[in-house]
């Protein structure tokens, strides 16, 4: 069990030592006051007393935080949730308890309504949870939960109990002691019954927030398409025809599965992602999520990565090295993929070519080519003229941009090429100037296809 030597853990400790509860007595030292040593030995002397097991840490909360820009107050719960949820694997703890109460439910509450969080933030916390972040198993308990602060301190001077007090309570530099001794009192003159109420709204929306994670499941089995190594990929399609407030909720358990120790995934990083989506990738090619997640959009495929995410190329035709392309020849390309070059002698489908479906074959008229071809990946300064464009030519970025090619694919993407032109983009348009035509005699078919290993 956690114990400050603060009255809500005293309590607790004296409730479960009255309960006959076995108990291992652990205390933190955040180093952030000077009383702090003899606060440790305190409750170190509490515990001989109650004939308990007692063990202890100290760490620079303040270092930690500064070193890993944290705030001071999600430092010092990152290292003191990592020692309790140590000790406890130590010693074959089933559970940590630890005494956090009605009003710390009311100001954990408030604090995500004023980050702008969702029904998960807005329930609070639970009694009964676990931190996948500190342990997957482990559960974390909260005995005190519905207790007042109030019946709490009265409980401690009716049974005799040698509390401290933590004087950083009174701080109100940090953000939750505002909440606690500024906003809560003045909300109070508005309704004298707000903690009540606050506390009555929580509960409620517990079971609002399971029947949304019953509907979210389900969505989640059906969009998700691959979990990979730190990402995750939903179809377009499922997302683009959801409801926002579905969405949100996905994206919030898309965080929370990509990065456990990210907490209160506000509204307007969802939002981001929401947009994204809605627009079709438009927007850009990439968004900002939160913390170090990213969201970014490849044909059907919505990717939610960390930027230390092993995402594969998966089966597109790369080149890496020019090559050159000779007819009869193929030519083999990263990716697994095979470009072949063959010459017909006439047009025996003028209609199936004009009509072709497939975008990885093309068809141009050999009298055309005057000069040797070659594959190889995009180059600075390339032009193209696609097919349908009679006049001019589009930057290939721009072309790129307007077909809406994932900005992945786009460095090492094969291009035919007839010195530093380009005649054919696989998979996406052959250049006008190249065109069969009624006058065409002999033409020349490009095929981009994928190696069978089977």
């Amino acid at each position: 069990m956690g114990v400050s030597g603060g009255p809500d853990s005293l309590c607790l400790l004296d409730g479960l030592v009255r309960a006959q509860k076995k108990v291992i007595v652990a205390h933190f030292n955040h180093q952030l006051r000077p009383e702090a040593e003899q606060e440790a030995r305190h409750v170190s002397k509490l515990a001989a007393r109650y004939g308990l097991p007692f063990v202890s840490e100290s760490q620079d909360v303040r270092a930690f935080a500064m070193e890993n820009k944290f705030s001071i107050e999600e430092a010092a719960r990152k290292l003191r949730y990592r020692f309790l949820f140590s000790q406890a694997r130590n010693y074959g703890a089933q559970v940590i308890a630890v005494a956090h109460n009605a009003d710390d439910q009311v100001e954990t509450v408030l604090m995500h309504f004023l980050r702008g969080a969702g029904l998960s933030g807005l329930k609070g916390m639970a009694p009964i949870t676990r931190l996948p972040e500190f342990d997957p198993d482990i559960r974390l308990i909260r005995p005190l939960l519905q207790t007042w602060r109030k019946d709490i301190d009265e409980y401690c001077r009716e049974n005799h109990l040698e509390t401290v007090q933590d004087k950083t309570n009174l701080d109100q530099t940090y953000f939750r002691n505002r909440l606690r001794h500024s906003l809560i009192p003045e909300m109070e003159t508005y309704n004298p019954g707000f903690k009540q109420a606050l506390s009555r709204s929580a509960e409620s929306l517990t079971g609002d927030f399971q029947l949304v994670n019953d509907a979210v499941d389900r969505f989640w089995e059906s969009s998700l398409g691959e979990i990979g190594e730190g990402y995750l990929t939903f179809t377009l399609e499922a997302l683009q025809t959801s409801n926002p407030a579905m969405l949100r909720n996905l994206f919030r358990r898309a965080a929370t599965h990509l990065n456990p120790a990210v907490r209160d995934v506000n509204f307007e990083a969802v939002e981001r992602v929401v947009r994204f989506v809605k627009a079709g990738y438009a927007v850009s090619t990439k968004v900002d999520f939160i913390d170090d997640l990213f969201v970014f959009g490849e044909g059907n495929r919505l990717f939610i990565a960390n930027r230390y995410a092993n995402i594969p190329v998966l089966d597109w035709p790369q080149v890496k090295q020019p090559a050159n392309l000779e007819v009869g020849v193929p030519v083999l390309l990263g990716g697994d993929w095979s470009l072949l070059v063959d010459e017909n002698e006439g047009i025996k489908d003028l209609v199936g070519i004009a009509s072709n479906n497939d975008p990885f074959q093309a068809w141009m008229d050999v009298e055309l080519i005057l000069g040797n071809l070659h594959v190889r990946g995009r180059k600075e300064g390339d032009r193209f003229q696609p097919l349908g464009m009679p006049e001019g030519s589009l930057k290939l970025s721009d072309f790129f941009i307007n077909e809406k090619m994932p900005s992945r694919r786009r460095a090492f993407w094969p291009l035919v090429c007839m010195g530093d032109e380009i005649l054919w983009i696989p998979g996406y348009r052959s250049a006008h100037p190249y065109r069969i035509t009624g006058s065409t005699r002999r033409i020349l078919h490009f095929e981009l296809s994928k190696i069978s290993f089977q």
